[in-house]
This record gives C-alpha cells, sequence and structure tokens, in this order.
C-alpha cells in the first residue's frame, strides 16, 4: 500500500476496503458484531494470517498506545488506539472510517505500530506515545517509515473553532472558506512526526479521501450511519 514499505517482504501493511464489509466492533449489538467479526476473518485470510493472532485497539480517541507481547496475541485493549510490537508473527489491527489509520516500522530493530487518530488523538499527542514506546523498544525515530492511510480531507473536514484553536501551531493545516473552518489532519499528523524526528522522506501520505470516494471507503460523516461502519488496518511481520 505504501512504496516506503515496498523492499521489506516480511512486512504486512494491509487496509481493508467497503466491498470487504464493516470491520467495526459494535457495543451492545451482538449480531452485528458475530458478522463484523466473519468479515474480519475472511480479510485476514486472504493475507494467511489468522484472528487469534491479531491483536486490536477497541479505540476511545484517546491517547493510549499499548505494547503487545506474545501472551496479548488476539487481546482486544479497550482504551486503546495505538499498538507496538517488537515481536514477530503478532498484528495489530485499528479501525477508521475518516481517521487516520498511521502504519509504523522500524525496520533495523523490527518494530511495528498502528495508531488511529482523529482531531481528538493528535490534540492528546498520541503521536508522541507512539514514537516514545518504539524507542523504548530501542527504535530509532529517524530510522522509522511511516504511512499515513486513506482518511477525510481537508476540504470534507470542517471544526468549529474551538477545535481550530487547538491546532493553531499547525497553520498550514487549517483552511478558511465560506465562513467555515477546515482541518487537515493528515498534514497534522506529518508536521507532528517530523516534530518527533521521523525524516520527511520516511512518511508516505495516501491521498485517498475515504469521503470522497463512496464506492470504495465507509465515511462517519458522508454516511452519517446509526451503527459507525469502518475499514480495518493491520501490520506486523511474517516470520
Amino acid at each position: 500500500m505504501f512504496s516506503i514499505f515496498k523492499n521489506y517482504p516480511g512486512l504486512l501493511c494491509a487496509f481493508s476496503e467497503k466491498k470487504d464489509g464493516s470491520m467495526k466492533f459494535p457495543r451492545n449489538n451482538p449480531v452485528l458484531l458475530e458478522k463484523n467479526l466473519r468479515n474480519r476473518k475472511k480479510f485476514l485470510r486472504t493475507f494467511g494470517i489468522f484472528p487469534e493472532d491479531v491483536s486490536s485497539g477497541e479505540l476511545v480517541h484517546g491517547n493510549q498506545v499499548r505494547r503487545v507481547l506474545t501472551k496479548n496475541k488476539g487481546v482486544r485493549f479497550k482504551d486503546a488506539d495505538g499498538l507496538i510490537t517488537g515481536r514477530k508473527n503478532i498484528f495489530l489491527s485499528v479501525t477508521a472510517a475518516d481517521c487516520l489509520p498511521i502504519f509504523l516500522f522500524e525496520p533495523k530493530k523490527e518494530i511495528v505500530g498502528l495508531v488511529h487518530a482523529g482531531w481528538r488523538s493528535l490534540e492528546m499527542n498520541i503521536l508522541e506515545n507512539a514514537i516514545g514506546k518504539m524507542e523504548d523498544l530501542g527504535g530509532t525515530p529517524e530510522n522509522i517509515l511511516a504511512g499515513i492511510g486513506p482518511a477525510i480531507c481537508q476540504k470534507h473536514y470542517e471544526v468549529g473553532p474551538e477545535v481550530a484553536e487547538k491546532f493553531v501551531k499547525y497553520p498550514e493545516a487549517i483552511g478558511n472558506g465560506n465562513n467555515k473552518i477546515f482541518l487537515d489532519i493528515k498534514k497534522v499528523a506529518e508536521m507532528q512526526l517530523l516534530s518527533l524526528g521521523v525524516s520527511g522522506k520516511n512518511i508516505e501520505i495516501s491521498s485517498a479521501c475515504t469521503f470522497e470516494l463512496p464506492k470504495k471507503y465507509f465515511s462517519a460523516r458522508r454516511d452519517k450511519p446509526q451503527e459507525i461502519e469502518a475499514m480495518m488496518a493491520a501490520i506486523g511481520i511474517k516470520e
């Protein structure tokens, strides 16, 4: 999916599409949960991955990043929007339906990370937490490769002045038009990664906008569904 990852044959980096079905973990809807679990299983099997080898963040739009160990294989972390691991054959996953899926890989130490980030998580410095945990495992920011996946683009991401105020130090990410304010979360993520020591040549940003591609991606802002439908991002190293 990203050219920066193409020279690492053991690395899996995947992002589902609308045709694969919703991958979200719905709360209080066991019938829908069972359906979405079947969607996840089918999608993962196309890569030769079993669900029991996948650890997931259930997402709370916060800044918690959890380190995944062998004993955590298959665990769903209820409070995590980010995951990292230095173990092979452990695959990380988050879901997204306008928010950013951010794929992280430190090739020298073979550390992978995956972050789900909307404006709240970015404002709470989830990327700083993720990079910090990769450093704790021996990773070096300048070696980290970062792929910023499909997400809502700036022209469809209207925010209020109280949200824009939180990102005034990223003026390139704030746009105005027709008395409205628009935020570019891909640009915010890029600038935060650069400030954390990730090299610009190691950052690749998908141009795909989830809002603008209704046949390809779910979009919470566009569809306004009663029950959110979402894509699944996954990353891991096959041994």
